[in-house]
């Protein structure tokens, strides 16, 4: 046949026409210069980005009328017959299809004689990771000290299937993915060669598709040329070929989910079963969609790279600014648990539908980071509420007027026990009480007054005696927090309080032998992780019980 396709036509021929492999290119262009070109390259990489054709390049440049040299001509006889696959000495092996010891074997035969029309014979295995064990062991002493008027040239799609002893023997080359940008420039170029238009929008569409493989991209582009009306490829053409879905969709599919309409969600997948979108190329492309809005989000106002028009990044970046990050991360997550579902089963329409309607219900998420903001709010303002709380006035009743005493009068009943104790006495009883009042008014200052060890009177002055290094007592040393404790103290014991004073004192005195479970109850109820946990909790300790031990049955 006389036509060539588009990925043949357009292949390059010199180091200047390989589309974004500008490293590679430059460090073979140097090595040609300084006649520094291993014997053995590995050249790895995706599929449709130019090893085998920068491998024929090569291949031309070692044996060019004038070379070596970086920039073969393309018009001496080993340049033409290199470029139409008709040269004896250069042998392009396919990997798959001789992968055996014999295949091997035969080869190294050939390896001992010298070329017949040109300076260096080159060995081109294309997937050469589908070479067998003993086909690699076979060719390894071969690959690391061949004659020298061979070089062998390797290229694989999967390196990581290749025994390091191999990899260790050759000077390894990785062709990256080809740009957006530059794909996109390299089709608009075809174009307008083959004398077409193109809308901009088609191509970058072609590009996208391609993922960053140039012969994929020209596949399609060959297409498209077939079905261009008046010569012009339109976005309507791209989508046909592709089989795409149109971005507007996903903007609407998108809006379903943050307006929470799962009626008009269900309508839009009714749609596409109905047009014959494959609903697996859809989950694809939808989750690649939430990636980019993952990245408008998370980068903010910067500028961000992505293989989509302006027009389409400037509606998602308005959309970005309507959800939070935690929200996307979540609905990714979601589709990611429905992959197999959708793309492995019979029931496709199912999972996809259950997916996106949880998305729809999902409730509003909230970060960690935010949680942890708002509690602690919560906390700051509670405790900002106590220590701005003003004490309540003392209600001081005047004592009753006794009267007079008469001879007929009855001597006087003792008075009453009441929580004051002597001027000058020890309070530890007073102490545990006020605590325990205290509690019903403000939980935390309770748990830090938890901590004291004593208690004493100095005429109007109350002394709150704290061990050494208390933690609590650091708190409670300053004035607000004392005026606050001296309000409580005057509602408990209805006596007038001049000053409050908490400082370090004495360590309390052993308590006698019969008040020993009072005491370890006592214990228990100060235990600092007891009184953490009420304090978070917010909760009284109501009543200590022993833990009653069963006893052992006897065998």
């Amino acid at each position: 046949m006389s036509y060539l396709i588009l990925a043949r036509k357009w292949r390059p021929q010199t180091f200047e026409e390989v589309v974004g492999q500008q490293a590679i290119t430059k460090t073979l262009r140097n090595a040609l210069r300084q006649n520094r070109v291993a014997h053995a390259l590995l050249f790895c990489g995706p599929r449709g980005v130019g090893k085998t054709s920068v491998a024929r390049i090569l291949a031309k440049a070692l044996n060019c009328v004038n070379g070596p040299t970086s920039e073969p001509c393309g018009e001496c006889p080993a340049c033409r017959e290199i470029a139409h696959g008709t040269n004896l000495d250069i042998h392009e092996i396919d990997g798959a299809s001789n992968n055996g010891v014999d295949e091997i074997r035969k080869l190294k035969e050939t390896v001992a004689y010298l070329p017949v029309s040109v300076r260096t014979k080159v060995y081109i295995i294309d997937e050469v990771h589908m070479l067998s064990k003993g086909a690699f062991n076979a060719l390894l002493k071969t690959l690391e000290e061949p004659p020298e008027h061979v070089v062998f040239i390797l290229a694989t799609t999967e390196p990581h299937k290749i025994p390091m002893t191999i990899i260790s023997r050759c000077q390894r080359y990785d062709f990256r993915r080809v740009p957006f940008q530059e794909m996109v420039a390299h089709l608009q170029k075809i174009v307008q060669q083959e004398g077409y238009e193109a809308d901009e929008k088609a191509l970058m569409l072609v590009a996208r598709e391609a993922t960053g493989s140039l012969r994929d991209a020209e596949v399609v582009l060959d297409q498209l040329l077939l079905i261009a009306e008046s010569k012009k490829i339109t976005m309507e053409d791209a989508r046909s070929v592709l089989s795409v879905v149109d971005s507007s969709v996903m903007m609407q599919m998108l809006d379903t989910i943050i307006g929470r309409d799962p009626e008009t969600l269900l309508t839009l997948i009714h749609q596409l079963v109905d047009a014959g979108t494959d609903l697996s190329y859809f989950y694809r492309s939808f989750l690649q969609f939430l990636h980019d809005l993952l990245l408008l989000k998370a980068s903010g106002d910067r500028e961000v790279t992505m293989e989509r028009g302006e027009e389409e990044i400037t509606q998602m970046r308005e959309r970005a600014g309507q959800v939070t990050l935690e929200q996307i991360e979540q609905w990714i997550h979601i589709l990611h648990e429905r992959e197999r579902f959708i793309l492995q089963s019979e029931f496709a329409r199912i999972g996809l539908e259950a997916a996106l309607l949880r998305m729809v219900h999902l409730n509003q998420a909230i970060s960690i980071n935010a949680l942890i903001q708002r509690l602690e709010s919560q906390i700051g303002n509670q405790a900002a509420s106590l220590m701005a709380r003003p004490p309540r006035p003392v209600d001081r009743k005047e004592p009753p007027r006794q009267k007079p005493a008469t001879a007929s009068t009855a001597a006087p009943e003792p008075p009453a026990e009441t929580h004051n104790p002597t001027p000058e006495g020890s309070g530890d009883t007073l102490l545990e009480d006020f605590i325990q009042f205290v509690k019903k008014k403000a939980m935390a200052l309770s748990v830090q007054l938890a901590e004291a060890t004593g208690f004493r009177w100095k005429g109007t002055v109350a002394e709150i005696l704290f061990p050494p290094q208390s933690f609590s007592l650091k708190l409670l040393q300053n004035p607000e927090k004392e005026e606050q404790i001296k309000g409580y103290l005057e509602q408990f014991s209805g006596r007038e309080i001049t000053r409050v004073i908490c400082r370090e004192g004495d360590a309390p005195k052993a308590a006698p032998a019969q008040s020993a479970p009072r005491e370890k109850k006592k214990g228990l109820r100060d235990h600092p992780a007891v009184r953490d946990t009420l304090g978070i909790l917010g909760g009284q300790l109501v009543e200590i019980r022993p833990i009653k031990k069963e006893p052992k049955e006897e065998t």
